[in-house]
């Protein structure tokens, strides 16, 4: 009943003959409400490519050692990732994804150590 009464007042309010367009808000009638959206949306795309052009050179002012850390720290955690999903297929699919007992125990080593030169690599980059 409720949505009942809220469709009639919205559709008694759209076929209201004397009610005055409305346009992003704004009454077309005598105003021209062309000219205020203009600069609205011209101040929202400044804004946006001030944004962006600002974060640019926020991420430039890092040295390059720091970049260097963050984009090894990324690197590291994809390949950590990469092993993790290969120790759970076997897990899950033996037959299909199987590893060897070899092969599973280099995968928990090299887990082992990747997570060590991401804890080593996190400590660099928090006492920078």
């Amino acid at each position: 009943m409720r949505y009942l009464w809220l469709l009639m007042a919205s559709s008694a309010w759209s076929l209201a003959p004397l009610s005055a367009a409305l346009a992003h808000g704004a009454q077309t009638g005598e105003q021209d409400s062309g000219h205020g959206l203009f600069w609205i949306y011209g101040f929202l795309l400044a804004g946006i490519a001030g944004l962006i052009i600002y974060r640019k050179w926020w991420r430039g002012k890092e040295p390059p050692e720091r970049r260097a850390l963050k984009r090894r720290l990324s690197e590291l955690e994809r390949a950590l990732t990469s092993c993790r999903a290969q120790l759970q297929n076997a897990e899950d699919y033996p037959k299909e994804c199987g590893l060897t007992d070899a092969d599973r125990h280099e995968r928990l080593r090299s887990v082992a150590s990747i997570r060590g030169e991401i804890d080593v690599i996190k400590t660099e980059l928090a006492v920078n």
